[in-house]
């Protein structure tokens, strides 16, 4: 049974991050794909516009039909790449592509125009979200929130930052792995929590004079033996 619980939470946290803006917003998912968050978005009294970007056409026109079909005056798509097509917005969603993907994105926005085109970004990396997590601690970007959430047996994390301040946060194992503020969802984190438990079960053979050669197995190895703690 499909549900939609990764996508409501995307757009809550969204309209979260911008809690501290007066009136109305403007907001972008980029590579929109089917197209569901802009919709959810768009039905957010505190959303006046959302832009619905995507590279591909077909994905585009499976939205615009739907924009049709349900009269949702609020978006707007567009064909392009990344930041690329858009114009300045009050938040980005990005959700549902790799985290090295969405960290050159984010880089690269600088290039357009000499402006920034956002500040707020809500990340959903569909792979290397530890990767996203070390890009943000590195920059001093402001994490705004960091959790994971279960949506039919997966699970997702979702980020919220604010590039546009700067702040240190600690680059610990925990952080990196499991999302600084998942034990807001306590029972997503308890799943989770055992779900990486299991994943990392391999390293039980492992030494520790074995471990310390790698730096990502020792994170492994480390959290393994300290999960136990977050667990009670």
């Amino acid at each position: 049974m499909k549900t939609y619980k990764r996508i409501d939470k995307i757009c809550e946290v969204t309209i979260q991050a911008l809690s501290d803006f007066d009136g109305k917003v403007v907001v972008a998912d980029i590579a929109t794909d089917h197209g569901y968050i802009a919709e959810k978005l768009s039905k957010y009294d505190k959303v006046c516009k959302v832009y619905a970007t995507d590279i591909s056409e077909k994905s585009l026109s499976k939205l615009e039909k739907l924009i049709k079909l349900k009269g949702l005056k609020k978006i707007e798509t567009v064909v392009g790449n990344g930041l690329l097509p858009i114009s300045q917005v009050d938040a980005c969603v990005i959700a549902g592509i790799g985290g090295c993907e969405i960290c050159k994105m984010i880089d690269k926005q600088n290039n357009f125009d000499n402006q920034k085109k956002c500040d707020i970004f809500i990340l959903q990396p569909a792979q290397n979200a530890i990767l996203l997590r070390k890009w943000i601690f590195d920059n001093r970007y402001k994490l705004i929130l960091d959790i994971v959430i279960e949506d039919a047996k997966r699970f997702y994390p979702i980020i919220a930052i604010d590039i546009s301040q700067s702040e240190e946060n600690e680059d610990s194992i925990y952080n990196l792995w499991i999302g600084r503020d998942s034990h807001n969802c306590p029972v997503d984190y308890k799943n989770f929590l055992i779900a990486i438990k299991e994943y990392l079960k391999f390293t039980e053979s492992i030494s520790y004079e074995r471990a310390v050669t790698d730096e990502v197995l020792l994170q492994k190895w480390t959290l393994y033996r300290e999960i136990d703690k977050y667990l009670n």
